[in-house]
């Protein structure tokens, strides 16, 4: 029954995605809704797109293959050669070098035509953000996410909830297959609806608070993590705009103690799900511990990550000095591992050795320092928290590993791209991409 219900909700959603993008939106703007709403609707039916289908590939992987083909022809060349992008070139060379070096060649085509969905979508909606406006753009992009965030109402409604892997708690999401890639929707929904003016949608509040309600629903703590520095941001921006100068000391102090009492709560309520986290940043020497000296109870810590991270770490470390440079390959890990690392940065070292690592730390620096140039000091700090909690969410699992992780990302990196600044020739030449397009 669901099935029927998941097939109506995606022909309503088609609707009105069709309707936004034939009115009052750019050509880039309506390539990015597509591209999104695609990736979200064929996630959904994920027992008919997720299994291989011609030449190994499943239709998920044909979708997002077509998507970056046809956005590399969209999106002007030069788009792709403006000097904010380089440390990410300098990320795809280490992938490309290593899965050389290894001979994964299977590996870094599927490694590096996820890297450029990705491009081409923060192309597209940077583009878009510099033609309409960010406001603009993030308010016509929520009617991609108008089909998950219905299924997951509709899950909730109709109990449709399903077994977290990890620990076998509850799980509402929507029908879709794993809860880490749909709580990475959920958190791009909450960093749109966020970003969006005051004033700008209906019920702006109650669908941010909406969301992140339903993200608690999803379960997976370490989005839940991800968000909290965004929520705290919206909120206390929130109640800052609408007092006077005078008013803003007490009443602030008395909301940050209300903030630290929900937070609290929530811990209470959570914390059999997150009891784990104590005990890992109280163990910390576990991470580097070899794996075959874990007990029973350390390889259960954080549903088993450490254990992973520490099998991981070990086979790094007694590598030879090619792998520990250039590393095993994209996708390596499917040799000798049954799972993946659960965290990027070590996957990245495992992957790609320790040029990749550097290279993808180089691309997590100047993402977290470009932000601090804008001249909205208040866009700034939603984007530097913004980015830290998803740097968070990275030690425990891999976003980046999946499509929907990675349109998080291109939203982020676009607005960062976007974001007005001071006028230097990068900006100038922005500007002449617009002009012929």
């Amino acid at each position: 029954m669901f099935e029927a219900i998941k097939l109506l909700v995606g022909v309503v959603s088609l609707i009105m995605v069709y309707r936004t993008i034939t009115g009052n939106c750019n050509k880039y703007l309506a390539f990015a809704i597509c591209a999104i709403w695609l990736r979200y609707f064929l996630s959904a039916f994920h027992t008919i797109t997720y299994p291989s289908l011609v030449a190994g590939f499943s239709i998920n992987a044909l979708g997002s293959i077509g998507v970056a083909g046809l956005g590399l022809l969209l999106v002007p060349t030069a788009v792709f050669t403006l000097k904010k992008l380089f440390p990410f070139y300098i990320l795809f060379t280490a992938i490309a070098v290593s899965g050389f070096v290894n001979m994964q060649i299977p590996g870094t085509i599927n490694v590096l035509v996820k890297w450029c969905y990705f491009l081409v979508l923060a192309g597209a909606l940077f583009l878009s953000i510099r033609s309409q406006g960010q406001n603009e753009t993030f308010k016509k992009l929520l009617v991609a996410f108008t089909m998950p965030v219905s299924l997951q109402i509709l899950s909730i409604l109709f109990g449709q909830a399903k077994a977290a892997e990890s620990d076998g708690s509850t799980s509402y999401i929507g029908g879709y297959n794993h809860e880490a890639a749909f709580s990475m929707i959920i958190v791009s929904f909450i960093f749109v609806v966020g970003l969006i003016e005051r004033g700008t949608i209906r019920f702006r509040t109650s669908l941010f608070t909406l969301a992140v309600f339903l993200l608690v629903l999803v379960n997976y703590r370490t989005a839940i993590l991800t968000i909290l520095p965004i929520a705290a941001v919206f909120y206390f921006t929130l109640v800052e705009q609408r007092l006077k100068p005078s008013q803003k000391a007490p009443i602030l102090t008395v909301v940050t103690m209300l903030f630290v009492m929900v937070f609290f709560a929530l811990s209470f309520t959570m914390q059999e799900r997150f009891a784990d986290v104590g005990v890992m940043l109280s163990n910390l020497d576990l991470i580097v511990k070899a794996p075959r000296y874990f007990s029973e109870a350390e390889q259960d810590i954080m549903s088993a990550r450490v254990y992973i991270w520490s099998q991981y770490i070990d086979a790094y470390a007694n590598a030879d000095i090619l792998n520990q440079i250039f590393g095993f390959g994209p996708d390596s890990w499917k040799q000798r591992f049954t799972l993946y690392a659960h965290n990027t940065f070590v996957s990245y070292l495992y992957e790609y050795g320790f040029l990749g690592l550097v290279s993808f730390l180089l691309v997590c620096i100047l993402m977290t320092l470009q932000p601090m140039g804008l001249k909205d000091k208040k866009l700034a700090k939603i984007l530097v928290l913004s980015f830290l909690g998803f740097l968070t969410m990275n030690l425990a699992t891999m976003p980046l590993w999946n499509i929907e992780g990675l349109i998080f990302f291109s939203i982020f990196c676009s607005l960062v791209f976007g974001a007005s600044g001071k006028r230097t020739n990068e900006a100038r030449k922005q500007g002449v991409i617009l002009n012929a397009n």
